[in-house]
């Protein structure tokens, strides 16, 4: 049977050989990697001077890593942020297609690049970045959800898929300025329950402002989190 079983694998190899999720090229032999490496060339990772808090990349020559000038004056209620990269190029387009297009099946490799960022990780319990219950309806899945399931499986720890809830419905983020998106989520999300000292870390998609990240963390952190930390796949270079 395990012959019959192996045989079947290879078969279908034949049929359909691996292939980068984003592109659709196929793969080169004993090729590793989630992405094919004209794929991975477009996925900028951040540069090491940036906000140790926020992970803003500063301009290019700094070689500063003091916090950016919003964290001084207003720290958010998150501690760090772990970004896969740079939201441009072909990570911008992986992001996209996850988000809007349907292809769910970008969510391993993607947690397996990011999952390689999340260094020196204290959290306990892995917590997404929910949808409003009409988004979701609308969408039919939550992206962010996905990608906290690949990366509680490969940090081998919980996941508290219906902890964090948006019970506001809000205005979508992206024509907005960092005023107005705070001003947009003010109260849109509510903690399931009650935590008891657990360090989280809070999985969403993309960082621009911080807005959405610092309203959750607020949220947790009221409801007796006692610290979280972010993992997002792109930074947007607005802060």
């Amino acid at each position: 049977m395990a012959g019959v079983c192996q045989g079947l694998v290879w078969f279908v190899k034949q049929l359909l050989p691996p292939a980068c999720p984003l592109c659709l090229r196929s793969f080169p032999e004993k090729w590793t990697e989630p992405f094919c490496a004209d794929c991975l060339s477009g996925f900028r990772p951040l540069p090491e001077a940036r906000c140790p808090v926020c992970a803003l990349p500063y301009p290019a020559g700094s070689h500063s890593s003091h916090r950016c000038g919003r964290c001084t004056v207003n720290p958010p209620s998150f501690t760090k942020v772990y970004p896969l990269g740079l939201y441009q190029h072909q990570l911008r387009e992986a992001i996209h297609q996850f988000k809007f297009n349907q292809k769910v099946g970008l969510d391993r490799p993607l947690a397996k690049l990011l999952n390689r960022t999340i260094v020196d990780l204290t959290a306990t319990l892995i917590v997404p970045v929910p949808l409003h219950r009409k988004r979701l309806q609308q969408r039919s899945y939550n992206q962010a959800l996905l990608l906290a399931r690949e990366l509680a499986r490969l940090k081998k720890l919980p996941l508290a898929r219906d902890l964090l809830q948006k019970t506001v419905e809000t205005p979508a983020q992206q024509e907005l300025t960092a005023r107005e998106r705070e001003r947009n989520l003010k109260r849109a999300f509510q903690v399931k329950g009650t935590l008891d000292g657990e360090r989280i870390l809070l999985v969403d998609d993309v960082l621009t402002t911080g807005a959405t990240a610092v309203a959750c963390s607020r949220t947790l952190l009221a409801a007796g989190a006692a610290e979280v930390q972010v993992a997002v796949l792109g930074r947007a270079l607005i802060g």
